[in-house]
């Protein structure tokens, strides 16, 4: 025990001693992750959008000014042809077009079947979608007006159904209560697999492995003496990754704290294996560094923070059995949303405690074979 504690030691006056590590591994994850909820929004703020209006009526006037008013459209006016439209969204100036059918008044108070043409530019699909049900939206809300006011109880297909939303767990759509918690994830991910693959692979460069080699120090003592104290600082980073959460953005942990920060450490424990069984069969700083960014974007890509995995193709469901961050991050998600408890988890602890295991021993073994 004394001997992992000598080692500890050593590694935190190595930490405080160097500004640069200590500035990555404390300061900027903290900025990171009260900067990036600001910036990685999945709200669109402002979408702009043209029309072509063939009624050119009061109802399809008071249409376009509908969509001038709100705040989500920049409305570029009216537009004479389909070609000038296809101009206008190659050079990127518009992202909505919406074409009003001729007698679009006539229908409406007749009671017939019309149809408005929505084109969106869907080179960002993500844009496209949400503002087609902007517009949707818009199109909506107006049928709904006019029907009140007149009286008239089914204007067009698109008026004959209206519809409420109740949305659990996050009632305001904020995509901050997604986003805030996720980029913790990633943060804790980082400090435990980035930092530490780069720490062992680097007492190889400057020589200083061999040194510990030949003392008594056994190699179990070792790695513990070089792991604790990034768990250390991983979980305080997380703790006050929390409190930074609840001050500065207003999202409360809904489920047990305990039982989060327990489920936690031991995704520290699998994040800190795969770190040091990447530095072990490493051999410079170079290349660890490469498989952590390729594993990192893996772990993030399929790990449900910006695509839900249950959309996700069945070859990708499967390696996401591989991947602990997918575990994590549904853990976070049903802790700080959901309010869930350790009862609620026990599959994804009952995983991340196996990978923990098995990752820490293919670091054990592998640093052994290093070292011959």
């Amino acid at each position: 025990m004394r001997v992992i504690l000598m080692l500890i030691k050593k590694e935190f006056l190595q930490v405080f001693r160097s500004p640069l590590l200590l500035s990555i591994l404390i300061v900027a994850p903290m900025v990171q992750f009260i900067l990036f909820p600001f910036t990685a929004d999945y709200e669109i703020k402002v979408l702009d959008i043209a029309f072509i209006d063939n009624d050119n009526s009061t109802l399809s006037h008071n249409l376009i000014n509908e969509f001038s008013a709100s705040k989500h459209f920049r409305s570029k006016g009216i537009i004479d042809s389909k070609s000038y439209a296809d101009k206008l969204m190659k050079a990127d100036k518009i992202d909505f077009l919406v074409e009003i059918p001729l007698d679009f008044e006539k229908h409406l108070i007749c009671q017939d079947g019309t149809t408005i043409a929505i084109t969106a530019n869907a080179i960002n699909t993500v844009k496209a979608g949400i503002g087609c049900g902007y517009v949707q939206t818009v199109i909506g809300d107006y049928l709904k007006e006019i029907s009140e006011n007149t009286g008239l109880t089914t204007l067009s297909n698109t008026a004959q159904l209206f519809t409420t939303n109740i949305y659990w767990y996050n009632e305001q759509m904020n995509y901050r209560n997604l986003i805030v918690p996720g980029i913790l994830v990633i943060l804790v991910t980082l400090i435990g697999a980035y930092v530490t693959a780069l720490n062992l692979v680097r007492e190889k460069e400057i020589g200083t492995i061999e040194q510990i080699n030949v003392t008594p120090i056994k190699k179990w003592q070792f790695l513990l003496g070089k792991m604790i104290p990034f768990w250390i600082l991983g979980m305080a980073e997380f703790i006050l990754g929390l409190i930074l959460m609840k001050i500065i953005f207003g999202i409360n942990v809904q489920g047990s704290i305990p039982a989060l920060l327990c489920i936690t450490a031991i995704y520290l424990l699998v994040m800190l294996g795969l770190g040091f069984f990447i530095s072990a069969v490493s051999e410079n700083q170079l290349q660890a560094m490469f498989i952590v960014f390729f594993l990192f974007i893996v772990f993030v890509l399929l790990s449900g923070l910006f695509t839900p995995t249950e959309g996700m193709p069945e070859w990708a469901e499967k390696i996401n059995y591989l991947n602990p961050m997918s575990f994590y991050m549904e853990v976070i998600k049903k802790m700080v949303l959901k309010g869930c408890q350790w009862a609620d988890l026990k599959y994804q602890t009952i995983v991340l405690s196996v990978m923990a295991v098995i990752l820490n021993s293919a670091a054990m073994l592998s640093y052994k074979d290093s070292s011959k």
